[in-house]
């Protein structure tokens, strides 16, 4: 059965409040596809030590803050929903990370980026949060210019087709990491829930790396580099930054956001990868379709009742 919406104030606010925040998570996202292929590491490798160096930072805060008093509060249902939501974090991640192994970064981040669909649907049977009719034309239209992103590169790659598959199964698991934040962060901090799942997410690609035997250190300065960044800008700005949004605005206003990554890693490929991925028309046509989706999006859920995202029901407003 369906949950029970969140509750949402009155007004502007979660949305208005939310937006700076969720301009530097889209940026910091936006490097996730162009570190994935500078890093030599496979991808369950890849995942855990981008998981593993976010929780290393994020862990002495957790401590110095005693923000993980929260976790006594938590029953059966929560603690499993903790888990979920971190196994898939890290399916996410090991099916995306392996889709860049066969099709291009465009091709790719495209249709990864077909979540907010899918967090449209799951939103409204899971939280009982349905998106407006103008909300799902601004998700139609933005999608759609994301497709049109990559509408020319779907056949690049040694393996397009599993690629694709691949990315798109990665939508899905990243749609329902989206659904489970947004429940979980009425009644968690954001260090209390990021730490716990990422910590479940980076155990899960540490176990799928060790039962096919893979190799976990020894790569060269280079991708312990990409590593790095893989932890500071796609997972503690991006990954960190939607969901502390997750508790002021709705999962699919949060996953609409995201669209910008297709067009701000496209972008960076052409800066870091070279002409190889150097876009076409379709990408400034996409582009503009991403931004009109976008705004049409927001622009609806700034109109509509109880906008503000969600009433603190506990704690303070990290």
């Amino acid at each position: 059965m369906p949950g029970p919406g969140l509750m949402e104030a009155p007004g502007r606010g979660g949305v208005l409040r939310a937006a700076p925040v969720l301009a530097i998570a889209a940026l910091g996202a936006s490097s996730g596809a162009v570190l994935v292929r500078l890093a030599e590491s496979p991808a369950a490798v890849t995942a855990f030590w981008r998981l593993a160096f976010s929780v290393a930072c994020l862990v002495p805060i957790l401590l110095y803050r005693g923000d993980w008093r929260e976790w006594k509060s938590l029953g059966r249902r929560e603690t499993s929903l903790l888990a979920i939501s971190g196994l898939c974090l890290a399916l996410h991640f090991l099916t995306w990370f392996r889709s860049l192994d066969f099709t291009s970064v465009a091709s790719s981040t495209v249709l990864v980026s077909t979540h907010p669909l899918f967090v449209g649907l799951l939103s409204a049977r899971l939280l009982g949060e349905r998106p407006t009719r103008r909300e799902w034309i601004g998700l139609s239209l933005a999608v759609a210019g994301a497709l049109v992103i990559g509408w020319g590169d779907f056949r690049a790659g040694p393996d397009p087709l599993r690629g694709d598959l691949l990315a798109l199964s990665a939508a899905v698991f990243g749609s329902l990491y989206f659904i489970a934040g947004r429940r979980l962060r009425r009644r968690l901090g954001l260090l209390p829930y990021v730490v716990p799942v990422y910590s479940v997410a980076a155990l899960t690609c540490l176990l799928v790396g060790r039962s096919a035997d893979l190799q976990f250190a020894g790569w060269s300065s280079g991708t312990w580099w990409a590593l790095v960044g893989l932890a500071i800008g796609p997972t503690l700005l991006g990954h960190t930054g939607f969901n502390w949004a997750l508790r002021h605005v709705r999962a699919y206003v949060v996953s609409v956001i995201l669209l910008f990554e297709p067009l701000g890693a496209t972008l960076l490929a052409i800066l870091v990868l070279g002409r190889v991925e150097l876009p076409g028309w379709n990408t400034f046509v996409g582009g503009a379709a991403i931004l009109a989706g976008v705004w049409i999006s927001l622009r609806a859920r700034l109109l509509a009742p109880g906008s503000a995202g969600t009433t603190q029901l506990r704690g303070g407003g990290n």
